[in-house]
């Protein structure tokens, strides 16, 4: 929990900073290459926590990790959380601050779990009925649960839409045994 509190804080003064200097998107993708490189090589992590390693080296470790997405303002964000030994937060802030990136644009983030994979078609169907339902736009996670038998779980940040068949069938059992 104070891990979460902790990485909204930072991600939100991230957040803010990159929209008042026009750069959240390339905070954006900046903070997910570090992430995938991190996770790709997991000695760099191990490496920018270890507090015997000059923090110059450190920095120059950052910014080759990032590549063609480094900006002075992420990569003094990063020497920041290295600095002050937060850097094990990462991908708590990079979620946080996709949670503002989204607040901002008015995107829901949804996580739908199908029981078989949908086509093109069928998501885009799907994303406009649940546009049209949340008045905002929508940013689907599809993940295929052969679990849920048939149908589809959609799952906001507040709500969970069960229309899975398993569900379905709960209902009418309980409507039958009524």
């Amino acid at each position: 929990m104070k891990d979460t509190v902790a990485a909204r804080k930072y991600a939100k003064a991230l957040f803010n900073q990159a929209q008042a200097t026009n750069q959240v998107l390339a905070c954006q993708q900046g903070l997910e290459e570090i992430v995938r490189v991190v996770k790709a090589r997991d000695s760099l992590r191990r490496i920018l926590v270890q507090p015997f390693i000059a923090p110059s080296e450190k920095q120059k470790l950052i910014h080759a990790s990032l590549g063609e997405y480094a900006t002075p303002l992420l990569e003094r964000f990063l020497n920041l959380l290295v600095q002050k030994r937060r850097f094990d937060l990462l991908s708590l802030i990079v979620e946080q601050f996709q949670e503002e990136v989204d607040h901002s644009q008015n995107v829901q983030a949804l996580r739908v779990r199908s029981a078989f994979p949908m086509n093109e078609s069928q998501q885009k169907t799907l994303r406009q009925k649940l546009e049209d339902w949340l008045h905002s736009k929508v940013r689907m996670d599809v993940i295929v649960d052969p679990d849920l038998i048939g149908g589809v779980v959609v799952q906001t940040r507040d709500m969970v839409i069960d229309e899975s068949l398993r569900t379905q069938l709960k209902r009418l059992y309980s409507e039958l045994v009524r």
